[in-house]
């Protein structure tokens, strides 16, 4: 039986307070130094006891490790669900280096809490928000950098040499003048002996060896074969199998179950009702717990067998008495229809410029429209799955962990083990979309491993995912347009009535924060377009049904509602939707370039196309920056029968540097049918408390013979610094494909999934 450590090359270091710090070590020391980066730079801390996993290497920083046989293990403290990131932050590390890309393995860190690894915006550790690369463009640099300088200073002092007169590449130091070389495995023990220098330069865009050329995935070949490992393949010595039976109506609570019968079966150990406290640990540890409001404590009732059918089996026999829900009456219907009733609400503002009530007032006329989108649901390839082992005194944790603060909120709450005692093994992930950053799945086999003393391997089914009432919201959105008599805009409002996302989570915020930026995306200083007057406002409104963040958040709706409202205007004017977008775009010449480009590569045309057999085509545009990056995307319809098909979707985008273009392109591709499924298939209803949906023949996604054509075009690349590129491209497909269905039938519609009668 393999364990997932051995084949990542790491095992987890020992619980111990060396644990938070990173060590410049070598085979023949007893201790090393502790390097921490910084935003400007490296500091040197302390000697230190050796780890595990980085006694015999050169470790001169927590990024960076290179053994005495040539080996160079990159540390990535990002986790990875497909999107590439691994591949890329590893190629920003190894091109400072000058490394052998095929000598560098990409290695999780022996800690992924340690307090080097903290995303700095929402104060934990997690991998999100399209940031990964951006964030760490210059730290990662640094780091390899560093590294290189320390060893062509070792590489210098023995050939009694200047180190401006020494090069590397292809992990080599080389003297020139000389023709003498060292391979870093020959330096890395003495290197590691050496002071980290304080300033380094890093590379010119025009110095780059890997950064902006396409390489092979870290893991495509583990992947392609089944060697890569998931949560669900984990095996370990007395682990157990559970699953969770949640109440049909969320908040039920648990009253009585047929316990002595389950129990009775064959292959099943345990069931038991799960009492999770209200009351969680702060993702930030200097925050006191506090009650969350998310859903993360559901009751339910668990089930652990020897393995998964027999759980499953078992579910089958399970007869549970459920209490009385606050949510029984619950409609997602009459949620959407609540928040309609709120959209001339004045809420908060979130940007606001020049006299908008002015404008209006003295409007030639008004355009102006109402959007909804229902609730959805994450719907990832791989079911969530999770696996945990408490101990007395740790917690170790196996798994996609997008955020792996939750397993510390967790360990404290229902273990009462302290966050510097758990252990985090991030395995593969098949997707996630926001569903993996969940607390709820890794609150729920925390609680069955302690009670039952091994290791528990949780696994959702795929019916228990759809309904694992973690959704993103329903949301209704205003728009008003008002027009001189030229027809040119004067003023834009726009109200956004949806539930807050980072208040339930984070208790206390909107306190501090009044606006929730989660809420707000599109809507604040990076609303796109040159108006005279803005009036942009949140209306919080609270249905009370769980929700979770999902792919892009709300530049969903907000992209949804900004772009079909221009677009509307451009109709109402009379004006070609590209032409009157560019008129608007002065102050961003990169958002105009992409929209300009993306016309011309789609052969852009706004008239209505009739095919011989009576099929109707029509072409949209929709446009947005987010992320620090820049997209335009043209979508072109055919409409026969009041049936919808898309049939080809022409993207373009300026991200800056493109650090792996291969997965840039794979992420605005998946992206981009993710966006199709949004605009035509996904809609969670919940009626009575219950989600109807369960599975993919009722919450269908994009499948193949359904796909659109892909075309893809990334701008030249200039020095800015990369842009986020995992969640871009999904927010302007939805009404890129509503502008074109209007355009194929002259029929405008307003609410997802789209549906012509």
């Amino acid at each position: 039986m393999k364990r997932y450590d051995d084949q990542n090359g790491l095992q987890a270091a020992p619980a111990s307070g060396s644990r938070r710090r990173f060590l410049q070590t070598s085979a023949a020391l007893a201790g090393g130094l502790l390097l921490e980066i910084g935003g400007a730079g490296i500091s040197v801390a302390q000697a230190a006891t050796v780890g595990d996993s980085t006694a015999g290497r050169f470790a001169p920083n927590a990024w960076v490790r290179i053994a005495p046989d040539g080996q160079i293990f990159l540390v990535c403290h990002k986790y990875d669900s497909g999107t590439g990131v691994k591949n890329a932050l590893g190629m920003l590390l190894a091109d400072e280096l000058d490394a052998d890309w095929s000598q560098v393995r990409i290695i999780q860190p022996d800690d992924p809490l340690a307090a080097v690894y903290i995303q700095k915006l929402w104060g934990m550790h997690a991998t999100g928000g399209s940031t990964s690369v951006s964030w760490q463009w210059e730290p990662l640099r640094r780091a390899g950098a560093t590294a290189r300088a320390m060893l062509v200073a070792e590489a210098a002092q023995r050939w009694s040499v200047d180190p401006s007169t020494c090069q590397t590449a292809n992990s080599e130091v080389i003297h020139p003048a000389s023709g003498r070389r060292f391979n870093y495995g020959e330096l890395a023990t003495a290197a590691a002996t050496r002071p980290a220098p304080q300033q380094v330069t890093l590379k010119r865009p025009d110095q780059f060896v890997l950064i902006g050329k396409p390489r092979r995935s870290y893991r495509v070949v583990d992947k392609l074969t089944g060697r890569a490992q998931y949560a669900i393949d984990l095996q370990l010595p007395g682990m157990l199998t559970a699953i969770v039976i949640h109440p049909p109506v969320v908040n039920a609570k648990v009253k009585s179950f047929n316990a002595a019968e389950v129990k009775a079966l064959p292959g099943v150990r345990d069931v038991f009702a799960l009492d999770i406290p209200e009351v969680i640990a702060h993702f930030r540890p200097d925050h006191a717990p506090s009650r969350v409001a998310n859903g993360a404590c559901q009751p339910g009732v668990a089930i652990v067998a020897d393995q998964f059918w027999s759980a499953q089996r078992a579910r089958k026999v399970l007869k549970v008495e459920w209490e009385n829900s606050d949510l029984a009456n619950f409609s997602s219907d009459a949620a959407i229809r609540e928040m309609t009733e709120h959209v001339d609400d004045p809420g908060k503002q979130s940007n606001g410029k020049g006299d908008a009530k002015a404008a209006f007032a003295q409007a030639a006329r008004v355009v102006e429209a109402v959007y909804t989108m229902p609730y959805k649901a994450h719907a990832q390839m791989e079911p969530l799955s999770i696996v945990a082992w408490v101990k007395p005194d740790s917690v170790d944790y196996w798994g996609g962990l997008q955020v792996p603060s939750r397993c510390a909120q967790a360990a404290e709450t229902i273990a009462g083990v302290p966050r510097d005692k758990v252990r985090i093994h991030l395995t593969e992930a098949g997707g996630s979309f926001g569903a993996r950053e969940g607390l709820h799945q890794v609150l729920e086999v925390t609680a069955i491993s302690k009670r039952v003393g091994k290791p528990i391997k949780l696994l959702y089914s795929r019916e228990d995912d759809i309904r694992g009432t973690f959704y993103q919201s329903a949301s209704v959105h205003k728009a008003r347009v008002a027009l001189d008599a030229s027809g040119h805009v004067t003023g834009f409002s726009l109200r956004a009535v949806v539930p807050s996302i980072k208040e339930p989570d984070d208790p206390g915020f909107l306190a501090k924060f009044p606006v929730d930026p989660s809420c707000t995306e599109s809507m604040r200083a990076d609303f796109h377009y040159d108006m005279p007057a803005l009036d942009l406002a949140w209306v919080r409104h609270e249905p009370g049904f769980p929700i979770w963040w999902w792919r892009a958040v709300s530049f969903v709706p907000n992209v949804f509602a900004i772009e079909s409202a221009v677009d509307e205007t451009a109709h109402a004017v009379g004006q070609d939707p590209i032409a009157y977008r560019s008129t608007m775009l002065a102050s961003r010449p990169e958002l105009r370039a992409v929209l300009e480009r993306a016309a011309t590569l789609a052969q852009w045309t706004p008239q209505t196309i009739h095919d011989a057999d009576g099929t109707r085509r029509g072409m949209g545009v929709a446009i947005y920056n987010g992320y620090e990056s820049f997209i335009a995307i043209v979508a072109e319809v055919a409409v026969k029968d009041n049936t919808i098909a898309v049939r080809k979707v022409t993207c373009v985008v300026d991200c800056g540097i493109a650090v792996d273009p291969g997965s840039v392109h794979q992420q605005l591709a998946g992206g981009i049918h993710w966006g199709v499924s949004t605009a035509l298939m996904n809609a969670v209803h919940i009626e009575n408390g219950q989600v109807r949906e369960s599975n993919f023949h009722d919450y269908p996604v994009l499948r193949i013979h359904e796909a659109p054509v892909v075309q893809i075009e990334l701008m030249p690349p200039t020095d800015r610094k990369p842009g986020g590129i995992g969640e871009l491209s999904n927010p302007p497909v939805v009404p890129a494909i509503g502008n074109a269905i209007f355009a194929a039938t002259g029929q405008r519609l307003r609410a997802t999934p789209f549906a012509l009668a």
